[in-house]
């Protein structure tokens, strides 16, 4: 079965090691289908920051599913 980003139920944001990236996964129903992005940040996020608005962080992933 083909799933589309209306079958997202859960949005995960994690910031990679490098502190420039975040990576956001989309993760359906389906454990064989997540979806994916990435973006570069301007500079570098400590972790505990980026932690403090994780909220944020996975409402932008939202969003950029509910765009597409």
């Amino acid at each position: 079965m083909m799933m589309t980003v209306d079958d997202i139920e859960q949005v995960d944001a994690v910031l990679c090691e490098d502190g420039r990236n975040v990576a956001f996964y989309g993760h359906t129903s389906d454990d064989d289908q997540t979806f994916f992005f990435s973006v570069s940040l301007p500079m570098t996020i400590e972790e505990d920051a980026f932690e403090d608005l994780l909220p944020e962080w996975r409402e932008l992933g939202w969003q950029h599913w509910m765009q597409t």
